[in-house]
């Protein structure tokens, strides 16, 4: 999913389970920033407050083993088991199953999800939220390089078989209409709008019990249908070219007016750039610059989402990577 399900629809998503606005915008804030930390930073270097962050996402998909194996199943690719695939939409024509397939609201992504909630750290749970959002968008797909992920024709075959690459960004975009030739069902058809939908009940679903652990079922269901009606509304039309500017730029006004009064547009530098200072000559170009913490950072929002992708990436590898992968033989990269 891209950043019209992490920010603004995990955002309607959180006012609507209830969530106070302020928390609802953080959350949103540290779902889409998931896909936007891909820089490894050294804050303070060289002092005793040095800090070094971990990365939740690459544009680099020939990294090393270990390095993807960390980035890709912990945040994008959740693995579930194969007794949870629904073969009306997921069976494969050559009848493959890969340990590391992801599989939508599987039970390992719920388990993850449900550790950011106990844990009441509005980051994690962002964080978290993001990874279960993507099992639905990027189900049948494993979060490696592995030939499980190939789709056919030349163009496909010079595309590292690594995610949906050979996909693109179909599966990602919510109006869009797509095939998947390697699945068994009516012309491989694949509507994101449907899968997108199903997402969004369930996060709500956990929000909302996690808001209100009281709340009558008869009352969630309510609610959730009256937020599933606004989504299928905001998204609108869907079909093989529902990515223009046009069509995108009506669905982010329409997320825009269900989010209301508070809204803000985001910006992927606005944590960062609350929590340090650039310095140096080169200062004014953000690769080269030198960052420094700012006085009380341990309190700001870059700091904790940093620090709440390091207990992600931990309690996802103790608890579901590396009881899967323990006698897993993976194709290694070279460094």
């Amino acid at each position: 999913m891209d950043i019209e399900f992490h920010y603004y629809i995990t955002w309607i998503i959180a006012q609507r389970a209830g969530l106070k606005k302020d928390d609802a915008r953080v959350l949103a804030y540290a779902s889409q920033y998931v896909d936007d930390n891909t820089r490894i930073y050294k804050i303070s270097r060289g002092a005793d407050g040095e800090y070094g962050n971990y990365i939740s996402q690459t544009s680099n998909i020939l990294k090393a083993q270990k390095e993807l194996m960390q980035i890709y199943p912990v945040f994008h690719f959740m693995p579930g088991a194969k007794d949870e695939i629904d073969c009306d939409g997921a069976c494969r024509r050559d009848g493959k199953f890969h340990v590391l397939n992801t599989i939508p609201d599987s039970s390992n992504a719920r388990l993850v999800l449900k550790a950011a909630l106990e844990s009441k750290d509005i980051h994690r749970i962002g964080i978290a939220t993001h990874m279960f959002a993507d099992t639905f968008a990027h189900q049948n797909f494993v979060g490696y390089y592995e030939s499980f992920n190939a789709m056919r024709g030349l163009l496909d075959k010079a595309i590292p078989d690594v995610g949906h690459a050979d996909a693109k960004h179909d599966p990602d975009l919510p109006g869009l209409e797509w095939d998947d030739v390697r699945l068994i069902r009516k012309n491989c058809g694949i509507g994101n709008k449907e899968r997108f939908i199903q997402a969004a009940g369930r996060i709500f679903e956990e929000f909302r019990r996690y808001k209100d652990p009281a709340c009558p079922r008869e009352q969630l269901i309510m609610d959730k249908a009256a937020l599933l009606s606004e989504i299928d509304w905001a998204i609108g039309k869907t079909g093989g070219h529902n990515h223009n500017n046009a069509q995108r730029n009506i669905r982010l006004a329409r997320y825009r007016q269900l989010i209301g009064g508070g809204f803000r547009e985001y910006d992927e530098y606005a944590w960062l750039d609350e929590a340090t200072t650039r310095k140096g000559v080169l200062s004014p170009v953000r690769r080269w610059a030198e960052y420094e913490w700012r006085l009380g950072y341990t309190d700001m929002h870059w700091y904790k989402f940093q620090e709440a992708v390091k207990n992600h990436q931990w309690f996802a590898k103790d608890n579901v990577l590396n009881r899967i992968t323990e006698n897993l033989e993976l194709l290694r990269f070279n460094n």
